[in-house]
């Protein structure tokens, strides 16, 4: 027996300050299904603070039946910046559940997160699971929830072994980006939403790629800010919509990432840090998937070079750690979702908004064994230590 499965569908709404008067906009943003039922807006301690009781009395002013929990978050974790990372568990998504089932739901309810992309991850993985699936609303506090974690059917909680391990895909109804509340975090975490734009412009866009770059002194500028994510979730939502079309799909928003999640999760561990951040952690990871492109052929040096000098400009690491071995990153590769028949599988640009296609089987996602992502990451330390002794 067999059925289709349910059409993902998400709508993004990008309006400066649109959070000021949510009363006069939310009833359009849920659902029409949950506005009689009871639904549970969900965030962290930081963002509560700023934005909870606020968006809660919006929503309660336009009549809406909502039940605001929160759940932690460290105002200053390893890396010296806010984060909630740490609280994206099993753990604490069972504690989301308990509660909500105290509290009632019917299988109109919607989780609304609010909170940067570890809360809109944490509320996407639980919409998921209650009665198999309940509604879903993100509304998105971070640079890194806004360019990239939110605009995704993507949604999962760590594990030991790695990030997002444990998740589903799951579409929520609606996704709202309001550039305002990103004037509230520190330049580290703009900048770290900001690797993902750029990540993006190296993929696809050499135009979107100098706005950024002209704007970089405009970090705190809203207009700026929202133009950013608006031309950012452009370029993104082609690949959520035409997934099944080609691997490009699926390859392009993962640029940077396999190299990237291992050196990101390997500085979270004793005597490996300092810690980096997602948006730190795959600029590292951009620069030496630039440097396998280079080994291979795909791309010049001067692309290679484009990599270091754009994201050493807009302020974010290019230089895999000193505290990393190479053993233990290529252990590490393993665990990644690309990880297949003992090679990585990572994208490559030939030049700054084009990705490498191979010819012979059209697909974007190249194996890499573990001898080039070893010369791959030796070029990058050579650069690094060459940089250290200048």
């Amino acid at each position: 027996f067999g059925r289709y499965h349910h059409k993902m569908e998400s709508d993004v709404i990008v309006q400066d300050g649109i959070l000021d008067n949510f009363r006069n906009c939310v009833r359009d943003v849920l659902p029409e299904d949950s506005l009689l039922s009871h639904n549970y807006l969900v965030t962290d301690t930081i963002v509560d603070e700023l934005y909870g009781e606020h968006v809660l009395k919006e929503m309660l002013a336009a009549k809406l039946n909502v039940t605001k929990l929160v759940v932690p978050a460290e105002t200053s974790d390893e890396s010296g910046e806010s984060s909630t990372e740490m609280h994206k568990t099993l753990g604490v998504l069972s504690g989301l559940i308990d509660q909500v089932l105290d509290g009632g739901i019917d299988k109109h309810s919607c989780i609304i997160s609010l909170g940067g992309g570890v809360v809109n991850n944490l509320c996407g993985f639980l919409a998921s699971t209650l009665y198999r699936g309940i509604k879903l609303v993100h509304i998105t506090t971070t640079m890194m929830g806004q360019a990239d974690a939110a605009i995704d059917f993507k949604q999962a909680v760590n594990h030991p072994k790695g990030k997002n391990l444990v998740g589903a895909y799951y579409p929520a109804s609606a996704i709202v980006c309001d550039p305002s509340t990103l004037t509230t975090l520190s330049d580290r975490h703009i900048l770290n939403g900001l690797s993902e734009c750029i990540k993006h412009a190296f993929t696809q866009s050499a135009e979107l790629m100098d706005y950024i770059l002209t704007g970089l002194a405009n970090l705190r500028d809203t207009k700026y800010l929202e133009t950013v994510v608006s031309l950012t979730v452009a370029h993104k939502a082609p690949t959520l919509t035409n997934y099944h079309d080609s691997d490009f799909n699926e390859i392009c928003p993962q640029y940077g990432h396999a190299i990237g999640h291992a050196v990101e999760h390997l500085t979270w561990k004793p005597n490996c840090g300092p810690p980096l951040l997602h948006g730190e952690a795959i600029a590292i990871g951009m620069c030496a998937s630039a440097e396998i492109a280079y080994i291979l052929g795909i791309c010049t040096e001067e692309v290679v070079d484009e990599h270091y000098e754009i994201f050493q400009k807009a302020g974010l690491p290019v230089f895999v750690p000193e505290t990393l071995s190479m053993d233990e990153m290529v252990d590490k590769l393993t665990y990644d979702k690309h990880y297949v028949r003992s090679q990585a599988t990572i994208g490559m640009i030939t030049s700054v908004g084009n990705m490498y296609q191979d010819e012979e089987t059209g697909k974007y996602g190249i194996p890499i064994d573990d001898e080039l992502l070893r010369l791959g990451l030796s070029a990058n330390i050579a650069r690094r230590n060459a940089a250290l002794n200048q």
